[in-house]
């Protein structure tokens, strides 16, 4: 068994200019969400005034389509967070994008950023191994064996000199890249010289590869290791679902699931209870806020306020919301997602 021959691979637009990656659950994260009930409320509210069209089925397929149409939407969303204390990595090559399996959003060859970093360096801290979906749990730090890749045109337009210079003290290899992500991972796996660039596949019959001349020989060797170390093989969808068949090697992660729902309930919780009170609604309204944040009737009531109260001046409410949260962000007061479940006293409200 050679671990050595077992490359993780992470496609990402988030930089470790301090060498170290971090999970969700780590950071001062915000992110929209458009599948909530509360979303699901305000796209019919903007229906029924008008500003947001039925959805097109006949271009299920034109990604351009599906973003414009979302991002519509989000623009009259409060900004929530989620929680994942695991980073998600791929082993001898890149995943490939969800929409060449016809379901998912995941654009992973769109990335500005690719990692590679041995498996050998981080076994100690994986959850799950699956060529597709290799779970590690907590902050992972990048060993000397590390190849940052960098998009050429980020790195010379985007990046600050600061940037490039922490970069420059990192004890790991940064180089940049034009063309595709997927081409210049594959390209680094294959000069390193102790890698086997594989072709992935989310096809569960594929066992995680294409097949290949080296393929299974890539998979039995996975599962060796898997087996050798005691680590689960199950998908990030199982793991967080609890239907893994390696359930009982999971019990660092059983519970990820709940907190990323009570991340979620924290910030709508906040936003509604703010917005609320700028709308002067009746004070039995607003006292049952928190055991109505999933109640269909309950926050189509509240779009009824939203209606009254006018949704451009909805919108300027939320757009200041949304500020002081991205301001909380970058001054370093917006509490990470780790923080709110260890300490329901960390706090984003005004009042």
């Amino acid at each position: 068994m050679n671990m050595n021959q077992i490359a993780l691979v992470r496609a990402t637009n988030i930089i470790p200019f301090d060498g170290v990656m971090k999970p969700l659950s780590n950071v001062p994260y915000l992110c929209k969400n458009s599948n909530g009930e509360f979303s699901f409320a305000i796209s019919n509210l903007l229906r029924e005034l008008g500003i947001r069209k039925n959805f097109d089925w006949s271009r299920i397929d034109d990604d351009e389509y599906n973003a414009s149409y979302n991002q519509q939407l989000e623009e009259y969303l409060p900004y929530t967070s989620d929680y994942n204390s695991m980073i998600l990595f791929s082993l001898n090559g890149i995943c490939p994008d969800d929409h060449e399996h016809g379901f998912g959003n995941n654009i992973f060859s769109s990335k500005k950023c690719g990692i590679i970093e041995p498996l050998v360096s981080h076994i100690d801290q994986v959850i799950s191994l699956v060529p597709t979906d290799t779970a590690i749990k907590g902050n992972v730090t990048l060993s000397p064996d590390a190849i940052i890749l960098i998009e050429k045109q980020t790195y010379d337009s985007k990046l600050t000199s600061q940037e490039k210079e922490a970069l420059n003290q990192l004890n790991v290899t940064v180089k940049t890249f034009e063309g595709s992500l997927k081409d210049a991972i594959t390209q680094e796996l294959q000069m390193s010289g102790r890698y086997i660039p594989e072709t992935l596949s989310l096809s569960r019959s594929d066992g995680g590869y294409l097949p290949s001349e080296t393929s299974e020989e890539q998979k039995q060797l996975i599962h060796q290791i898997a087996t050798t170390y005691g680590k689960a093989q199950a998908l990030f969808f199982h793991i967080l679902t609890g239907k893994a068949d390696d359930i009982d090697k999971l019990e660092d992660v059983k519970d990820e699931l709940e907190k990323s729902w009570k991340v979620q309930d924290f910030y709508l919780e906040n936003f509604l209870y703010e917005l609320l009170v700028a709308m002067s609604v009746p004070k039995e309204i607003l006292v049952k806020l928190p055991s109505n944040l999933h109640s269909r009737v309950y926050l189509q009531k509240i779009c009824e306020y939203i209606k009254a109260f006018g949704i451009e001046r909805y919108k300027q409410f939320l757009d200041t919301y949304n500020q002081l949260l991205e301001q909380k962000q970058q001054d370093g007061t917006l509490p990470t997602p780790s923080e709110i479940i260890s300490d329901p006293s960390k706090s984003i409200k005004n009042r």
